[in-house]
């Protein structure tokens, strides 16, 4: 047993000479500096984007009658008591009419006139004399509606609405000109 005691010592003796003689305090040379990595290339920067502008694009191309509904679930309570909502129409991609239409205009060969209401937008369509006018299928490619969300509090719900009318007037934009609204929020087309 003292000879088992004896070789244990040694043993644990040995095992902590060796850990202090292979851990040093001082730091060993550095080793040399690895190759620099490839810079990737820099995109170009998008245009700036508006969150308080929200772009619904619909298929009008099936549209037929002297009446469509068309449901959209963006219109919500808050977007009808506080928001600008802007509609417009096309028969062709690079002629868009405001709906309603300025002081009554015929837009195309006929008149439009929308309501829109709680997730939804009403047409209906008049000829000049203002009967109900017919539309068939293909008559019209697309609509689009532009929900341009007023930047004050609900509170004052038509104050708001009305700033953000004031706001491009001011800003020289025609609302009823398609184009001038969305270069100014920076819409694609």
């Amino acid at each position: 047993m003292k000879h088992l005691l004896l070789k244990s010592k040694f043993v644990l003796l040995a095992i902590i000479v060796a850990f202090n003689f292979s851990c040093s305090t001082e730091d060993g040379a550095d080793g040399p500096a690895g190759a620099d990595g490839i810079d990737g290339i820099n995109g170009a920067d998008g245009m700036d984007g508006n969150a308080n502008v929200q772009t619904i694009t619909i298929d009008a191309s099936t549209f037929s009658g002297n009446y469509t509904s068309i449901s959209v679930p963006e219109i919500t309570q808050e977007v009808l008591d506080n928001d600008v909502v802007l509609t417009y129409l096309t028969d062709s991609p690079n002629y868009w009419v405001t709906i309603p239409c300025p002081y009554d205009s015929v837009a195309f060969n006929f008149s439009v006139h929308v309501i829109h209401y709680l997730e939804g937008i009403d047409l209906d369509y008049n000829d000049a004399s203002g009967s109900f006018y017919n539309i068939s299928a293909g008559d019209l490619t697309s609509l689009k509606v532009i929900i341009i969300k007023s930047s004050s509090g609900a509170r004052f719900a038509n104050n708001n609405k009305q700033q953000t009318y004031n706001q491009l007037s001011q800003a020289g934009v025609d609302i009823t000109n398609y184009y001038e609204v969305c270069d100014y929020y920076g819409i694609k087309y």
